[in-house]
């Protein structure tokens, strides 16, 4: 604070956001340390390349245990097909058939609830950045 002719006090703050300062602060922050503002500038890059790789292995790992649930789904369909198939080749027509019939449905409604539960998701991610934005 500074006091004026008057008698008055001025206070004056400043604020920032983001990993990088303003230019006229990195200069003091230059003025402080040697080389403040070039470990800053790689302070902050390293985190956004940080950040990417992190992001990039997300996705990665998304897309793998989708594969991987699609995988188990076709086995389980292949198995409950083929033990279906052979209770009804061996004169149990009505348990085969329950059998083959409940297993596809079950794993039918599975991909409807996956389907419809990411879907829910999506629309709760993108109204929750449109609250973002309109904050800003």
């Amino acid at each position: 604070m500074a006091p004026t002719k008057d008698g008055r006090k001025i206070f004056e703050a400043s604020a920032f956001s983001g990993p990088i300062p303003p230019p006229d602060l990195l200069d003091k922050y230059n003025q402080m340390i040697p080389d403040g503002a070039d470990r800053i500038l790689k302070m902050a890059e390293k985190q956004s390349i940080h950040r990417q790789c992190i992001e990039k292995w997300a996705v990665i790992g998304g897309t793998i245990l989708s594969h991987f649930g699609v995988l188990c789904a076709l086995i389980i369909a292949l198995a409950t097909l083929y033990f279906g198939s052979n209770l009804i080749q061996a004169g149990h027509v009505i348990s085969g058939s329950i059998f083959a019939g409940s297993g596809l449905v079950g794993l039918v409604a599975a991909f409807i609830y996956g389907t419809r539960s990411r879907r829910q998701e999506r629309i709760r991610r993108d109204q929750q950045n449109k609250n973002l934005i309109r904050q800003k």
